[in-house]
Parts: C-alpha cells; sequence; structure tokens
C-alpha cells in the first residue's frame, strides 16, 4: 500500500529549468549570439545546475561583459518565468486531503526552496518533512537524500511513489527502490528518462488517486510475483 509521496522540485514542482534556459537564450540573443543547448543539457542530465554559461558568452562576443548588470536583469526575468508547472498546487492538496505522508527531496540548497516555495504559493506546510542535498547528505544521483526521507517518514521504499524530472533524480529514488515517475518538462524531454517507472508530460496526468490505484497494484503483482504465487 502507497503512504507517501516524495517529491522533487526544480523542473518537478516549479518550471525553474525551462525559466532558466529561455532567460538565458534571451541574453545570448541579445548579444546577437545562441546558447548551445547541448551545453545547457549536459548540464542538467548531470545534476550540475544552475548552468551560468557566462565564459560561452564572453568568448562569443570576444569581450569580457558587465555580469553583474546582466545577471541582475536576467534574473528578473527568469523569476517573470518561474512559476509552479500545472497541476503542482493541486497535487500536493490532494495527497493531504487522502491522508498522504509528503516529503521534498531535492538537491538544491534550502535558501533556494524556502524562497520558491514562498513565491510559488507551495508552502513548507504543504512536505511532513524537506531534505536538501545541502544537509550533509551525498547529493542526487546517490540514494541517501531519499532514504533519509523515507526514514523521517517512517515508511519503507515499497509504500512510497517519487514524483521527479531528471535522469539524476530518477536514477537517486530508483537507487533508494521508490517507484519513479517522471514528468517531463520543456527541457529534460529531451533527456533519457526511461530509468522511470512511468514518464507523463503533466502533473495532472497522475493525480495521487490515480497514481496510487496504478502503482499499488502494480506493487502487489511485485510482492506475488516474488512469493511465486
Amino acid at each position: 500500500m502507497i503512504k507517501a509521496i516524495l517529491y522533487d522540485l526544480d523542473g518537478t514542482l516549479i518550471d525553474s529549468e525551462t525559466a532558466g534556459l529561455v532567460s538565458w537564450t534571451e541574453v545570448f540573443r541579445a548579444h546577437g549570439c545562441s546558447l548551445d543547448e547541448q551545453l545547457w543539457l549536459a548540464e542538467i542530465a548531470a545534476g550540475r545546475g544552475p548552468c551560468m554559461p557566462t565564459a560561452e558568452l564572453e568568448a562569443a562576443v570576444g569581450h569580457r561583459l558587465d555580469w553583474a548588470d546582466l545577471e541582475k536583469q536576467r534574473l528578473v526575468r527568469r523569476d517573470e518565468l518561474l512559476v509552479a508547472r500545472p497541476g503542482a498546487l493541486e497535487h500536493l492538496a490532494q495527497a493531504r486531503t487522502m491522508g498522504l505522508a509528503t516529503a521534498l527531496v531535492t538537491n538544491a540548497p534550502q535558501w533556494w526552496v524556502a524562497q520558491q516555495l514562498c513565491r510559488n504559493g507551495l508552502d513548507e506546510h504543504n512536505f511532513d518533512t524537506i531534505v536538501t542535498g545541502h544537509s550533509g547528505l551525498p547529493r542526487k544521483p546517490a540514494p541517501e537524500i531519499y532514504l533519509k526521507a523515507l526514514d523521517l517518514l517512517k515508511v519503507n521504499p515499497a509504500e512510497a511513489v517519487s514524483v521527479e524530472d531528471s535522469p539524476v533524480g530518477i536514477s537517486s529514488a530508483v537507487a533508494a527502490d521508490v517507484t519513479c515517475v517522471a514528468v517531463a518538462n520543456q527541457v529534460t524531454r529531451q533527456l533519457d528518462l526511461s530509468g522511470a517507472d512511468l514518464v507523463v508530460d503533466s502533473l495532472t496526468e497522475v493525480m495521487p488517486r490515480a497514481l496510487l490505484a496504478r502503482f499499488s497494484m502494480l506493487r502487489e503483482r511485485q510482492i506475488r510475483g516474488s512469493d511465486g504465487n
């Protein structure tokens, strides 16, 4: 029986990866250059975000740039684009209504988590626990932050479903033996998400009631199969 949903933050509940890519693309375009999207995708795939291609732009224009001013303008534009993904608020609300335990499991630092939950209406009180990659534990794709969240929630991996958007997050969840749903965004749908148990384009496709019905049945079949019945 599924008792908990464990959520990633960036790219999953908030559209930060798309906001970052679009804002940087516009900076490059304003200087008559094109952003190397493959570089951006490689950084996301490796979990090294946020990508800051300052050296690449300076190399393209052939001179140093005033990054204090440029980055101030870019962040304004990024924040205009950085919103909760469709269905995020409803997904969390339905999970709470159903009495499911919830955790936020993210590589992001605590200051970013607090800032983004507040500005996007997600609110830290939607989560029973929050575990970040800056809490002294190895970051994703290592499983430790998932294992820590499971321990804090007092559930075992078979009783949880994770919601991720990238290969690094999927690998972390799978390494912790947690069923994983990948909710692809504009950026990560170009990456290999095949390690997830299910891949969709929107949280609205996998609301908690439907999600639990699907994966509770799958888990029961796996258990019966392992028992030889």
